[in-house]
This record gives structure tokens, sequence and C-alpha cells, in this order.
């Protein structure tokens, strides 16, 4: 088949993109011919460290605009965005997607507030190519909540003509599902595919002195680890309470907080740190390299997640790729985690996200045998060859193909 992916960046080092970039490689090795719209703005405006190391693909982007490029292996099509901050805006969308869709069978749009997405969506629908969407969590409440006026605005313009229009939804674990029936999707529009993996990219004995170079002793500082977006929405200052109330029993524990953010709200969190006494125990890293990441994975005592809002977390399922247990709000819509006994899902509270923490560490018979089932649900559900055949049959079956 040929497929238009369509997203707002082509950041390749975190979360929904990462994940479009090895799902459109996996179609790719398949036979499928793929090519990914996107614009050559600055997604990670607010991120500077991000924004940085964005930059020489961005440049690519903005030296190609309007033509056919390649970028690590991939066809990319860049269309021009003149404001990053006011939902990716490129005034030229529909003129440029009325010059290429008809050349596809199927367009997928990746995430959903943002303008070359929702003005694609349009032209699909007029040009009768099917297209699916993929929200990735920006339905549901939380998310929802965040730029609530700006949402507001494209929700009014766009958002009633794409749920009435799309021909497929993707969905990523159950509750992006129920946010859509709240909307009134039909259910047989929805499919789910879970975020995939690929299981030698974890596998590596390749030593960076990442944690030696922090002060980090393994034999006399085990870690909790995480690892993310550092903003509102990640639930950072929930951990920094529930780590301060740990650091009483677990004199030796430690915690690495892995990821970027706007500095303003960093430098909050780091605020916090020191208001709690715990300075000497965290460790905010910023941005890791891929080795760096995977040795701090490798060795981290138990993974754990607080988010207020997230869907099948990619990161809690790399750490478990590697046997690392996890520890997970019932916010994040990772149930599977308790029926395997690979960690444990906590309400959103201080007491709950503390207790199973406390669970765990005090009992190492139960963490090798969650690290054990961790590693048995990744292989089950989570491996990317699997989900990019469930890719496959949903494009066949929306495309009417199948």
């Amino acid at each position: 088949m040929k497929i238009l992916v369509v997203n707002y960046s082509l950041g390749g080092y975190a979360g929904d993109a990462v994940q479009m970039i090895t799902v459109v490689k996996g179609l790719k090795k398949r036979g499928h011919e793929i090519t990914i719209a996107t614009t050559d703005g600055d997604g990670y405006f607010y991120d500077k460290k991000r924004s940085d190391l964005y930059q020489p693909i961005r440049k690519k982007l903005l030296d190609g605009r309007g033509k056919e490029i390649e970028i690590d292996g991939m066809t990319v099509f860049p269309i021009h965005c003149i404001s990053s901050k006011l939902g990716m805006y490129c005034p030229s969308a529909g003129k440029e997607a009325k010059k290429i869709i008809n050349k596809f069978d199927m367009v997928y749009i990746i995430n959903w507030y943002y303008h070359l997405g929702m003005v694609f969506s349009k032209i699909a629908h007029e040009c009768k190519i099917p297209f699916i969407v993929g929200p990735m969590a920006s339905l549901q409440d939380k998310a929802h909540n965040i730029k609530n006026k700006q949402k507001w605005i494209a929700d009014k313009m766009y958002t009633k003509e794409m749920l009435k229009n799309a021909d497929g939804f993707h969905c990523v674990g159950n509750q992006e599902k129920e946010s859509l029936l709240k909307l009134g999707v039909n259910l047989d529009k929805i499919n789910i595919i879970d975020n995939g993996i690929v299981l030698k990219n974890y596998q590596t004995d390749k030593q960076t002195r990442f944690l030696e170079k922090n002060g980090i002793k393994l034999n006399e500082n085990p870690y909790l680890l995480n690892i993310g977006r550092i903003d509102p929405k990640k639930g950072i200052e929930l951990l920094l309470l529930v780590f301060s109330q740990l650091n009483k029993k677990y004199r030796n524990l430690m915690l690495v907080i892995v990821g970027t953010g706007p500095e303003e709200y960093v430098k909050k969190m780091k605020e916090m740190v020191k208001k709690l006494g715990v300075q000497e125990s965290v460790k905010f890293t910023g941005y890791v390299t891929e080795e760096e990441k995977i040795e701090l994975l490798n060795s981290a005592k138990l993974f754990v997640v607080t988010s207020h809002s997230d869907v099948h977390t990619t990161t809690a399922i790399e750490a478990m790729a590697v046997g690392i247990p996890v520890v997970i709000t019932k916010a994040s819509d990772f149930p599977e985690i308790d029926s395997y006994e690979a960690g444990i899902t906590v309400e959103s509270s201080q007491e709950s996200v503390y207790n199973a923490i406390e669970e765990l560490l005090d009992n190492e018979e139960k963490i090798k045998r969650f690290s054990k089932n961790a590693k048995k649900l990744v292989n089950d559900r989570f491996l990317l060859e699997n989900q990019i055949e469930k890719y496959e049959k949903m494009f066949m079956v929306v495309s009417g193909k199948n």
C-alpha cells in the first residue's frame, strides 16, 4: 500500500515521534511505500534542550520544504509552518495536501491538535482518500485541558468534522477508546494497537560510565527511575513527595529523573527537591543518549510513572523489556501490568504510590518474579513485528482492500 503518515514533527527521541518512526520503518520493511508529511516548525519550542537537539532535522526540513526529501532512510514531505506556538500553523497546508494526497491509498494522521493534521483530514475526505486518526491521548480530559483556549477554537473549526468523517481511529489502550466513544465515535471504527519496540535495541553490553559520572554506585545506591518529559502532566511533584517519604526509610535509595522540559518548570522541580531536603538523593540527568538510557534502564531497581494522563507509556515498555518492574498510575492506562504481575498500578495519590514501592522494595523475591513477568508481558504484547501486522490489517480493512 501507499500510505501517507502525517505528524507535526519528525523528532526521533521522544514519545509519539519515536513510535511513528519505528512503525514507518517497520512498514517499509514489509514492502509498503510510506511518505511522512510534516511541518518545518519547531514542535519543541517550549523545551530549549529538545529544541536544540531538533535543529539539525529541522534544517533539513526547512531546506527541503515543498518537495520530497530523504531523512534517515524515510521519504519526507516538509510543509512550511509560520507559527509553532499556534497549533503548528501552516498556511499552505490545504494547497500542499491537494497536490500530493491522491497519490496514496491511505492517510494516517498521528496526534490531534495541530493545523496540518486537521487540514489533511479535511482534504483526504474531500478527495475520498480514507483516513485514520491516532489521537495519542490528546482527547483525554487531562491532556485536553492543556492550552484549552487554542483547543476550543480547533474544536469549533475542525473536531466535529474529523470525528464524523474519519474512516477509522487508532487507539493505544482502553482509556483512549473510551474517550472516543464519549465523543460519539462508532465502536466499529476503533482499532486498538499497542506501542511496539524492537527488543534487540535494548540488548547491549556497551558501558557509558553514566552512572559513575553521576555519582551513583550501584552496590550502595539502588535507584528508582523515571524517564519522560518533565511537565505538570507527568506528575513529577507527586513523585518527589513520595520519594521524600521513602528517603526516611531507605537512606541509600536514589531517584533518577531523565528528561527535559520547560526551563521554568524544571527549575521549580529542582527547588522542590531542595525544600524537601532530598537533593543529595535525587538526580536530574537532563537529556541522555540512547546508550545512556539503556544503561540506566538495565541498572534500575524499579521504574516509576506518576503521570496524570498517558497511554501505554513507551518508556515503561522499555523498562519491562529489560526486566525492570513498573509502578505506574492507573491514569496511564496500563492494566496489563497488574494482570501479568509485572509491577503494580496505583491511584494518583502519595499513599498509593508509596505503598506500592515499599511493597516491592521490601520483597526481593517479588521483584525477581515481577522481573520475569515483565519480560513475558513485552514478548506477548509489545514486540514491533506483531504490531506491524496489526497496522497492516487496520489499513487494509479501512481502505476496503481486505
